[in-house]
C-alpha cells in the first residue's frame, strides 16, 4: 500500500527506521545534479540524525544548500523523508554521535573502540539533524 505525502511517520514507518538499516542520503551537487551516498543514521524523535566527516562531499553541499533527502529501502518497500538539516561540527557531540552510530550498525563495543582509534578521532566530525519535512513510504 502507497502513501500519500505526509508530514508525520506512522508508527510502522518509525519501527521500520529503529531497525539498523543503510540509508542513501540525496543532496544537491554546486552544477544541480545529485549526490548520493549509503550511509548509517538514527531515528531520533522526530529527527533524522546523520555524521560524516569534514572534506567530503556531503558537508560541502549541505553547507551550501540544506535541504536534504533520505530513503530507507527493503526491496520495493521504504520509507522517505526529506526536510532541511542542522550542522553541529562541535567535536564532544559529533564524536560521541559517531560513536553512537557506530554502536547502532556494529553492535560490539570493541570493534567501535577499534574504530575510533583508528580514524574517527583524527577525524572533524559534523552531526546533522534532519527535523522530518515530508515522508512518503511504499509498502505499510
Amino acid at each position: 500500500m502507497s502513501a500519500a505525502v505526509r508530514r508525520e511517520l506512522t508508527q510502522a514507518e518509525r519501527d521500520f527506521l529503529l531497525e539498523a538499516r543503510y540509508a542513501v542520503l540525496g543532496t544537491t551537487n554546486e552544477n544541480g545534479s545529485a549526490h548520493l551516498t549509503i550511509m548509517w543514521y538514527a531515528l531520533e524523535g522526530d529527527e533524522i540524525m546523520f555524521n560524516t566527516a569534514v572534506g567530503r562531499k556531503k558537508p560541502e553541499n549541505l553547507a551550501r544548500d540544506p535541504r536534504a533527502s533520505l530513503i530507507v529501502p527493503d526491496g520495493y518497500r521504504f520509507v522517505r523523508v526529506e526536510g532541511t538539516v542542522r550542522a553541529n561540527d562541535e567535536q564532544p557531540l559529533a564524536q560521541a554521535d559517531i560513536r553512537k552510530l557506530a554502536f547502532r550498525y556494529y553492535q560490539s563495543e570493541e570493534h567501535v573502540q577499534r574504530s575510533v582509534k583508528a580514524t574517527w578521532e583524527k577525524q572533524h566530525r559534523i552531526t546533522y539533524r534532519m527535523p522530518v519535512g515530508r515522508v512518503y513510504s511504499s509498502g505499510f
